[in-house]
């Protein structure tokens, strides 16, 4: 079975209720309301980042795909921009990096990375020895590094210190769960919970990543395509 009718198989089970997400529950959710001023339920997903997008420009990068990291070159080449053209800092512009199907590897740490099998899949090299990744190669990147696909200030981690907001599809999460269950002969169940546990830190998981996106938008942010 393909990597996308495996994809769209769990998506059925997803939303005929029959496969877990194990959705994040915090006390930091944001508070929305509907036309009348009342608060909207949010079940226990965290949507504080949604406060967070006030800046005067809001831009949401779509990543569907690894695609070698172009979205972080995108969203980097935004903040980088509006610095250039106008002036502005970091902190007067919003960026929305939503990360879902096939590009959710990305949000994983290390250790989900160590058996080599996302930089064999995706053909990625190690931003330093240039072997084939058995780290994830979006963070961490060493200035100088010369199989680097980022600048240092374009990595995911870095990008996320300065102030960009990385949004991860729960459903394909919940995916890539099981291919790491079956590859480490352990319960689904248990692949689900390691892969919750290693996520880089400051990633908010939503349902899905088109929600995600069509949040952003309604927000205000306007939508580029990370291809």
């Amino acid at each position: 079975m393909t990597q996308r009718r495996e994809f769209i198989r769990h998506a059925s089970l997803f939303a005929a209720g029959t496969l877990a997400a194990a959705p994040l529950a915090t006390a930091e959710a944001a508070s929305l309301t509907d036309g009348a001023g009342a608060p909207l339920a949010q079940g226990s997903w965290d949507m504080s980042w949604v406060a967070r997008v006030t800046g005067r420009h809001k831009m949401a990068f779509d990543a569907h795909e690894i695609s070698e990291g172009v979205c972080l070159h995108q969203a980097r080449s935004f903040l980088q921009g509006y610095k250039d053209v106008y002036g502005l800092a970091d902190s007067d512009v919003s960026a929305v990096l939503v990360i879902r199907h096939g590009a959710v590897p990305m949000v994983m740490n290390d250790s989900l990375w160590a058996d080599g099998f996302f930089g064999e899949e995706n053909k990625l090299k190690d931003p330093e020895s240039g072997e084939v990744a058995k780290r994830n190669p979006f963070i961490n990147v060493p200035a100088g590094a010369r199989h680097a696909l980022t600048w240092p200030d374009g990595a995911l981690d870095t990008l996320i210190s300065r102030g960009v907001i990385v949004l991860a599809c729960n459903l394909a999460l919940t995916n890539y769960a099981g291919g790491i269950a079956r590859r480490r002969n352990i319960p689904r169940q248990d692949g689900l919970a390691l892969v919750m546990d290693n996520l880089i830190p400051g990633v908010y998981r939503m349902p899905t990543g088109v929600f995600a996106t069509c949040h952003a938008q309604q927000l205000g942010c306007g939508v580029l395509n990370a291809v």
